[in-house]
């Protein structure tokens, strides 16, 4: 091999570089023309294309470059656009200027005969074969077009490290697939530009040049030992590399490229394409894994959050406890999968030291990978006959962090461990607790409406429905199979350290299980903890069984709603199903039992009893009761309100169902209403189309079905009342209504602007009966002008206080169901003295002022010629008189005064 060849070989191998000879072409600038490319097919503007003339005479022989004319009904030989000579036979020349696009054709300048692109051969126009009917020939014409191309970065900022020196750059054009680049940067070298295209890739020990393609395969192209002028002039003469099938997406790497700015050019080979994009290249530092908190606190039994974070990397490995300090390690190799520099880990305390490792580490959520886990220490893996029997102490244990996969690769070593940490943290467990227990009520459907469509962890919507009052605390809850108005039950536990028992492989909280998680201690080898009823009075001298939850109630007739966060569960349960599975009658008293057992687990030190909490309910037969039990009596009105108390959950919905009993005025109405915290409800129904006299019964109804009495209710004549007040001037203080008719009495209240504005002000109580000028004093002075809206209220508790808030006590009267009203315009004026008003008394002047004398103030006023003295209720000459000499006195006292 030549000199210059070893120079090149050791110079691409070294470079790893990348680009092609194109089918066409070569993309070095000063080849040698080849052999014929040019045929009936679409080429690039700026390529150089050459063809083979079969009919040559020698060099110099001219041939013309025409248009294609496709005007009429066969394309024909067009207008010129260039003219070239052959040499040696051949015809070369570029595709740029006039030649950059468009459909061409080639013909002898002197016969005019067209050329076969496949042949070389010259014809007659209509000599092709086949015969085109004196036409162009397909194999006679070539297209041109222009090649767009865009070469564009992801981002527009790297970094110089770890991952975070990876850049996604994207080579791409419309209409072209095959095709060469060359790239450069005038601020990189050519080394530089094929380190950041070949990646962290091993040079290859074979001669030739290289491709990468979006599978980071590479393939031997080109035998360097064909040894080229062009070649060495290329890679001598430029800084560029050059990718051959370029069209694809690449990873760049810029680990260890300076800081700074760079503009990357990417250009076609053979073409008139290129575009360029910018990247700016910031110092990443190191790559590290780091604790988000450095101290996590758990209680042993649950499931411990860990958050790494990761800088200029994706991989970490984590390590918590140790081997020689805490008889305990577990160590896992973790991936953050969507790159956001953090991954999310959770120790699971529960099954730590106890079989697989898996299960102690695992990915804390869905962007997180777990690869590897191994766990060790004195006695561990224990040989425990089953999970939960050897739990961690309550004590702290160091975390340790690393970046990347570089610990767990040595599998004869039984004690693998991190060393040169990035960070320590820790994890300090506590002792666990069962802190309470308690029961709360909902309404019969919560259960299938709310619930049962929840995940296992997905607490918010039971809180929300305590904070609306769907879900109320409680010691009493309401049955009645017959008519189906069984209150569903919420029992909340506080309990730590229970977690650990309901994570699955994912990580996630899972309560599937839980109803065979519970279960009685028979003797040390049963559950963990057990949930269940038992009868709170069974009797003198007699202990009550605890039903366990999963014999009271069917699997799918409960859920558990774990809220991890707060160390408490919910478990909430069909009221119908529970009833019958506890068979209970009006009256039984229940308690719901929670034990943590002290024998079947390591949950609870073996020396302390076990752990219960207890809370009690009393089930009572639904009941409800209507108007007191007294008869009801309506107005013939809209607005009309039924009232009822009731002992089933609140928030459940109550119908009263209205039905005539007078023939001759048949109706059924059902207004619904729903049960407050305090057991009432009340119904509004509109009357105003029902004839006064006719009488119905009253019955409240729920889920459909009657819970208690009916009671008797009549229709009377609904009150009517009128009002008038007219525009008027007051000081801000009162407004006068001009007039009103009450026929049940009651009171006039006055809003602000319009119907539905504050109430400023009302009037006392007004018998039945007309009355006129009724004078109200406001609630508050205003002080600019507004609209009095005059407004008639019944007194209907008789107290003749105005008492009415927006609830049924003391309303508005109505016509055709709109209060009855009218408004006024109110004009706010001054306080001004009256015309009879009388001047305020002033000392009379001596007829010789001493040097001591003043002018009192209001004489000084009265020379300012302020409006009390103008407005003041005299007139005439004798009175001008007297104010004039007691301007003159005034004046002659203040020049004394100045004198002195």
């Amino acid at each position: 091999m030549t000199d210059t060849n070893e120079k090149l070989r050791s110079l691409f191998l070294a470079a790893i570089m990348v680009f092609s000879v194109f089918a066409m072409t070569t993309g070095f600038a000063g080849s040698a023309a080849a052999a014929s490319n040019l045929d009936a097919g679409t080429f690039y503007s700026g390529q150089e294309v050459q063809i083979d003339v079969a009919n040559t005479d020698g060099d110099g022989v001219d041939y013309e470059v025409r248009t294609v004319d496709d005007s009429g009904d066969q394309d024909q030989v067009g207008s010129l656009r260039r003219t070239v000579a052959t040499e040696d036979g051949v015809i070369d020349f570029e595709l740029d200027g006039r030649l950059a696009e468009g459909d061409f054709v080639i013909v002898r300048s002197t016969s005019g005969d067209v050329v076969r692109l496949d042949t070389g051969e010259e014809n007659p126009i209509s000599a092709a074969d086949p015969a085109p009917e004196n036409g162009l020939a397909g194999v006679e014409t070539f297209e041109v077009v222009p090649q767009d191309l865009t070469a564009d970065f992801d981002d527009s900022e790297v970094g110089t490290s770890g991952d975070s020196a990876d850049v996604d750059f994207e080579i791409a054009s419309d209409v072209r697939n095959g095709y060469a680049v060359n790239i450069s940067s005038d601020n990189l070298d050519r080394d530089e530009l094929s380190d950041i295209f070949s990646g962290a890739s091993d040079t290859p020990d074979n001669d030739g040049f290289m491709i990468i393609d979006e599978r980071d395969e590479r393939s031997n192209l080109v035998d360097i030992s064909d040894d080229s002028e062009a070649d060495e002039e290329f890679f001598d003469d430029t800084e560029k590399i050059q990718i051959i099938n370029a069209e694809g997406d690449y990873t760049l790497d810029f680990t260890d490229i300076d800081e700074g700015n760079y503009t990357v050019e990417t250009s076609v080979t053979d073409a008139n394409a290129s575009d360029s994009d910018d990247i700016e290249v910031v110092d990443t530092g190191d790559d590290e894994a780091s604790f988000a908190e450095g101290v996590v606190t758990e209680q042993r039994g649950d499931v411990a959050n860990i958050s790494i974070q990761l800088d200029n990397t994706d991989q970490a490995t984590v390590q918590i406890g140790d081997y020689e300090d805490d008889n305990y390690y577990a160590i896992a190799e973790v991936t953050d999968d969507n790159d956001d520099g953090v991954a999310h880990v959770k120790f699971n305390s529960y099954e730590a030291g106890y079989g697989d490792g898996s299960a102690v580490i695992l990915p804390g959520d869905d962007e997180t990978t777990i690869n590897t886990v191994e766990q060790g220490g004195n006695g561990f893996p224990n040989e425990e006959t089953s999970v939960g029997d050897d739990i961690l102490e309550a004590t702290d244990y160091d975390m340790l962090a690393v970046e990347g996969h570089n610990v767990l690769d040595d599998e004869t070593d039984p004690r693998q461990t991190i060393e040169n940490e990035d960070d320590v943290g820790t994890l300090s467990l506590g002792e666990r607790s069962t802190e309470n227990i308690q029961i709360w009520r909902a309404p019969s459907d919560t259960y299938d409406d709310d619930i049962t469509d929840l995940e296992a962890d997905e607490t918010a919507p039971v809180y929300d429905l305590i904070e609306s009052g769907n879900i109320t605390q409680t010691d009493e809850a309401a049955i009645d199979s017959e008519v189906d108005v069984d209150d569903d039950i919420v029992v909340q536990v506080e309990a730590s350290g229970l977690e650990g028992q309901f994570v699955d492989s994912n990580g996630d909280i899972t309560t599937d299980g839980y109803g065979s998680a519970s279960g009685p201690e028979e003797g040390g080898t049963g559950s963990v903890f057990q949930l269940g009823f038992e009868d709170a009075d069974p009797g003198a001298n007699t202990d009550s069984p605890i039903e366990d939850i999963s014999d009271s109630v069917e699997n799918d007739e409960y859920s558990v709603i774990y809220d991890e966060a707060n160390d408490t569960h919910f478990v909430a349960i069909d009221g119908d199903a529970l009833q019958s599975g506890l068979g209970t009658e009006d009256e039984d008293e229940y308690a719901a039992n929670f034990t943590v057992f002290d024998q079947s687990s390591d949950l609870v030190d073996s020396d302390d009893d076990s752990e219960v909490v207890t809370d009690d309910v009393e089930f009572l037969d639904a009941e409800a009761t209507l108007n007191n039990e007294n008869d009801i009596t309506v107005q013939a009105a809209a607005g009309q309100q039924i009232s009822g108390t009731t002992n089933v959950a609140p928030s459940t919905e109550v119908t009263v169902r209205l039905r005539s009993e007078t023939s001759s005025s048949p109706f059924l109405l059902q207004p619904e209403a729903a049960v407050t915290p305090n057991g009432t409800f009340t119904a509004t129904a509109d009357f105003s189309e029902r004839s006064p006299g006719a009488n119905f019964t009253a019955q409240s109804r729920i889920n459909g079905r009657n819970v208690g009495d009916d009671v008797d209710g009549t229709i009377v004549d609904s009150p009517t009342a009128t009002v008038s007040i007219s525009d008027q001037e007051s000081d801000g203080s009162e407004v006068t209504v001009d007039s009103a008719q009450l026929s049940s009495g009651g009171f006039i209240a006055i809003h602000e602007g319009d119907a539905g504005g504050d109430v400023i002000g009302n009037s006392t109580y007004l018998n039945q009966g007309s009355q006129e000028d009724i004078t109200i004093t406001l609630d508050e002075p205003m002080d600019e002008n507004f609209t009095a809206v005059a407004m008639p209220h019944l007194d209907t508790n008789g107290n003749e206080e105005y008492e009415f808030s927006g609830g049924s006590t003391d309303g508005p009267y109505t016509t055709n169901g709109s209060a009855v009203t009218d408004s006024a315009n109110v004009t706010v004026t001054a306080d001004e003295p009256t015309d009879t008003e009388e001047p305020t008394d002033t000392e009379e002047p001596t007829d010789e002022p001493t040097a001591t004398d003043e002018p009192t103030e209001e004489a000084t006023t009265m020379d300012s010629g302020t409006d009390e003295a103008e407005t003041t209720a005299a007139d005439g000459p004798g009175f001008t008189a007297v104010v004039a000499l007691i301007a003159l006195i005034a004046a002659a006292l203040l020049a004394v005064r100045r004198d002195n």
